[in-house]
């Protein structure tokens, strides 16, 4: 799943799930986008708030994030670079 753009310092599997998230509202406000693209990064991206409000309740919740780190990278990695930037 590595961009060969080379638009972030890291690969997307070595992201965190805060800067997948960044990334995801990017593609979410980015005007180019399709709908589909769009509604798939903000949804992914709603769902890493929630997860984040889980894990002050419930403490960690490893598979879960894991789940969305990796739904996120297979995403990401189909979404062209100029759309990511959030340009």
């Amino acid at each position: 799943m590595d961009r060969d753009d080379n638009i972030y310092r890291k690969p997307l599997h070595d992201q965190d799930l805060t800067g997948l998230a960044e990334m995801c509202a990017n593609v979410a406000r980015n005007t180019s986008a399709d709908f589909r693209q769009s509604n798939t990064a903000h949804a992914l991206r709603v769902e890493w708030v929630r997860l984040g409000l889980d894990r002050l309740l419930d403490g960690g919740r490893t598979e879960v994030e894991i789940s969305l780190k990796k739904r996120m990278t297979d995403f990401l990695a189909g979404v062209p670079s100029w759309i990511l930037t959030g340009s």
